[in-house]
């Protein structure tokens, strides 16, 4: 038996460089893993099947509708598991329990998290000793995100998301995460077809983030610093989608509407969201945040997290 955990993630920066010629968008991110996670465990089997389990997710998440007697044939988990096994050879199969806690389709990348700890899991049961790099390599042709999972902690991605380097851990940092309760269709694939070349940037943001994180010496920080030299990246955070959300079509009023009465500032867009997170250096804010500012929103998912490296 071997255990993976799959942790969420949020965006630090996500910037649209520009078009590439296969179709996809050219982007500069920096993504960080947190300790929001789903669990995988795996066993032996003649073949690939998978026991899936739903925890206190949202009641308007779309996977609440399956249960262990769906066909998982289309979950990135399953894709994950038979890429591996076609490329390698193997001649077994693996028995899958899915334990889902992260909300699907939120920005939070718990699809690609689960398909990244499925070939790490995977690799181990079946001792096929790929390495991570070659894990990534087979994750990019399923997803964008999967091969920063392979990773995880915090990491400068470019390319589709396929290009991935890790950089050092940030120190900790406390996040609310807040699901706006928001349904759309094919939802990435849309926010991409809004893209153009209002919105390119040239990288720079995640440049000036992936330089401060690497200068960063929490060495030359004593118990007497003043808060100003605590590692602060609230104004380095940047995501495109923000302005594609404020600026879009009427599918997006409702989530506008929720920031609007939320009235938290700076709330920053997680991923491709709806999932927004506030970040903070210290957790009883957050936890302040919720008792007294936010207990009249009952229909918001709440999460108070942190970075993991």
């Amino acid at each position: 038996m071997i255990c993976e955990v799959a942790p969420a993630k949020v965006n630090l920066t996500l910037e649209i460089v520009g078009k590439r010629n296969d179709g996809y968008h050219e982007i500069r991110s920096i993504m960080q893993t947190i300790d929001i996670c789903d669990l995988l465990t795996f066993w032996d089997n003649d073949w690939i099947h998978i026991f899936p389990e739903y925890c206190n997710l949202p009641q308007s998440d779309d996977l609440l509708k399956y249960d262990s007697g769906n066909y998982m044939g289309d979950n990135l988990v399953y894709r994950a598991a038979k890429i591996l096994k076609d490329e390698t050879g193997y001649k077994g199969g693996a028995l899958i329990q899915l334990k889902k806690n992260i909300p699907s389709a939120s920005g939070l990348g718990g699809g690609s998290s689960d398909a990244a700890a499925t070939l790490k899991g995977l690799n181990k049961l079946w001792r096929l000793g790929l390495s991570n790099k070659q894990l990534a390599k087979l994750g990019a042709r399923l997803g964008s995100d999967i091969s920063f999972f392979i990773f995880g902690g915090t990491c400068m991605v470019s390319g589709r998301g396929e290009k991935v380097t890790p950089l050092k851990p940030i120190p900790t940092k406390w996040l609310l995460i807040l699901i706006i309760p928001m349904i759309m269709e094919e939802k990435t694939k849309k926010l991409y077809s809004q893209v153009d070349s209002y919105y390119y940037s040239s990288g720079e943001k995640t440049e000036m983030l992936k330089k401060k994180i690497k200068s960063w010496d929490q060495n030359k920080v004593t118990s007497a610093s003043t808060d100003s030299a605590k590692f602060s990246i609230s104004k380095n955070l940047f995501n495109t989608f923000e302005i594609v959300y404020n600026n879009g079509q009427k599918c997006f009023d409702r989530w506008k509407k929720y920031r609007e009465l939320l009235d938290i500032d700076p709330l920053h867009l997680a991923g491709s969201g709806p999932a927004v997170y506030y970040l903070s250096d210290e957790k009883e804010e957050l936890i302040d945040m919720v008792d007294n500012r936010l207990n009249n929103f009952c229909e918001i998912k709440k999460y108070i997290t942190c970075t993991v490296p």
